[in-house]
């Protein structure tokens, strides 16, 4: 004997249990797809390229300023022309190292 699927009763999607199964599912849908904030979208006309295998993100234009975080290689960032003391500002205001980062060929970062 096959094995048969049962097609649904309606009922089912008039209940309040799948409304709340179905929500749940969207918003763990929504937090894993929500991007990185931090991505680069050419709003300063400099983007560049992580080219270290970790790049710390810092708030500050120096090694002693608080590690805000890390970039991977290949991560894109909006940067800005700044650079102080070899770091280099990016569009949010936090700095990374200039020297790990290459700019996107057909962008303005001097």
């Amino acid at each position: 004997m096959p094995f048969a699927i049962k097609r649904p009763d309606a009922t089912l999607y008039r209940s309040w249990t799948f409304v709340v199964v179905l929500g749940v599912l969207l918003a763990v849908l929504a937090l894993i797809d929500r991007g990185d904030p931090a991505a680069a979208d050419g709003s300063t006309g400099c983007q560049l390229e992580v080219t270290t295998d970790e790049l710390n993100v810092r708030a500050g234009p120096a090694e002693q300023a608080e590690l805000l975080g890390t970039l991977a290689e290949g991560t894109l960032v909006d940067g800005t022309p700044t650079v102080t003391d070899g770091f280099r500002e990016l569009e949010d205001g936090r700095y990374v190292s200039d020297i790990y980062l290459t700019p996107v060929p057909g962008t303005d970062c001097s």
